[in-house]
């Protein structure tokens, strides 16, 4: 996945110059860039282009990103986009895919792309509209070797439909696969496609207490099936009886663990086996109102984990909030193994912008790990606090040393790739932007980048 060096480090004072001289010939250069308001950012934050979003629905949404190359892949709950970021300062829309299906997370393997739907349709095939009570929902593939002309090659349906996914590389048996995951807000089924979406099975045991993995030979994508059905303990979201599943996982390769966020609880898989993945820890704090996603420090030592209190809809940055309300959690990952359910783990910290957003909908969303040595530094979405960049070195005093909070954002996903920030909001657009910070010397490069799958 990554490059096999390092960059070359560079000194703070060059980094500086080298983003400053880039920004000014962005804003000069490049039509349909902008410069924020002074208030709207730290000034070490530089936006530097802007691909502003596509479609004229009422309540288009932006979703996740993806990378491979010098492309991006943007889902919103329209389709999907896939732009050239071959040059950062002035990102080309190569094609807006219309195909509809909420909320299409993202992720891509060379020039394959799937895209999540959790909400029923008439169809797997693009066209189909919602419909009620009963659809289809799942994982749709689509061929994106031509990235003007996106083709959708197939489909696989799964019980509740796929909230997220996370893409898992199985190369030695010629295929990857795909963590699915969802969890029964409503009670769907049995529907024409043979799934079912149950809280409760029929006596009164858990019902939806499980992932879907799906594999997507490499050579015949549209043969792409469900291979194993794990099954979680996991507790009761609000005391509901069977409202529980998990929302995001990232899985970390070379360590050979994933990090589950499942709503009501945190857990540590062994994906050893990654078919049959194994908890091996369980996280309960009081302090965490929804559990929604997850990932690693570079060098497997920390997991991350971030509470997206209310749902991503409430104003949760108010003067009135809680400081850990919405925040992003740090934990000891080696001290979690074989964590029970009957024990609390002490984090090691935790951070919560200070920014007050009032009214807005703020708490920490998607984000990703710098891969940079000797400090631990991450880029966060925050919704209507914007970006977030976040020193936590010492995890007992993470700290913003960054960020980007212009007017009107609403900021699904945050994430450093090969040098600069690139977001996908749903008032804004795509945005890259550029850190002034000796965290930027030094960061690996990347061959390409699915944020929930480290390798």
């Amino acid at each position: 996945m990554r490059s096999s060096r390092w960059l070359v480090a560079l000194t703070a004072a060059a980094a500086t110059s080298l983003v400053m001289s880039s920004v000014a010939a962005g804003h000069g250069e490049h039509p349909g860039s902008y410069i924020p308001s002074p208030e709207g950012n730290s000034n070490n934050m530089h936006l530097l282009a802007s691909a502003p979003r596509g479609g004229t629905v009422t309540g288009y949404r932006n979703s996740d990103l993806a990378f491979w190359g010098k492309r991006a892949y943007a889902g919103n709950y329209e389709g999907f986009r896939v732009i050239d970021i071959s040059d950062p300062e002035a990102p080309v829309t190569l094609s807006d895919f219309d195909c509809r299906g909420s909320q299409h997370d993202v992720s891509v393997w060379n020039n394959l792309l799937f895209l999540s739907v959790d909400t029923p349709l008439s169809g797997p095939e693009c066209g189909n509209v919602p419909v009620t009570p009963t659809g289809w929902e799942g994982i749709r593939i689509f061929d994106v070797s031509d990235p003007t002309q996106p083709s959708y090659v197939g489909a696989v349906t799964t019980d509740c439909g796929s909230h997220t996914h996370t893409l898992v590389p199985d190369l030695a048996n010629g295929r990857v696969l795909i963590y699915v995951t969802a969890y029964p807000i409503s009670a769907l089924g049995p529907t024409p496609y043979g799934t079912k979406c149950e809280r409760l099975l029929p006596d009164g045991s858990q019902g939806h207490s499980k992932i879907s993995i799906v594999a997507v030979p490499l050579d015949a994508p549209e043969t792409a099936s469900i291979v194993s059905e794990p099954v979680f303990e996991i507790r009761d979201r609000f005391g509901i009886p069977g409202y529980r599943g998990c929302h995001d996982v990232s899985v970390f390769m070379s360590i050979r663990r994933a990090a589950a966020a499942c709503l009501s609880e945190a857990q540590i898989w062994d994906i050893s086996d990654p078919v049959n993945p194994v908890t091996i820890a369980r996280i309960h704090n009081p302090n965490v109102d929804i559990w929604h996603s997850a990932s690693f420090t570079w060098d497997g030592r920390i997991a991350l984990f971030g509470d997206e209190a209310g749902g991503g809809g409430q104003p949760r940055c108010r003067t009135t909030d809680p400081a850990e309300l919405g925040a992003m959690w740090f934990y000891d990952l080696a001290s979690l193994d074989n964590l029970d359910d009957t024990t609390q783990e002490v984090p090691l910290g935790s951070f919560k912008i200070g920014r007050v957003q009032d009214a807005g909908n703020c708490t920490t969303h998607n984000f990703n790990v710098l891969p940079i040595k000797g400090r631990y530094v991450a880029v966060s979405a925050y919704y209507a606090g914007g970006t977030s960049i976040i020193d936590f070195t010492d995890p007992a005093n993470a700290r913003e040393i960054g960020y980007y909070d212009p007017h009107g954002a609403n900021t699904w996903s945050s994430y450093w790739y090969n040098g600069f920030i690139y977001t996908n909001d749903s008032g804004r657009g795509f945005d890259v932007m550029a850190l002034s910070d000796s965290a930027r010397a030094g960061a690996r490069k990347f061959a390409y980048l699915n944020p929930q799958t480290q390798e």
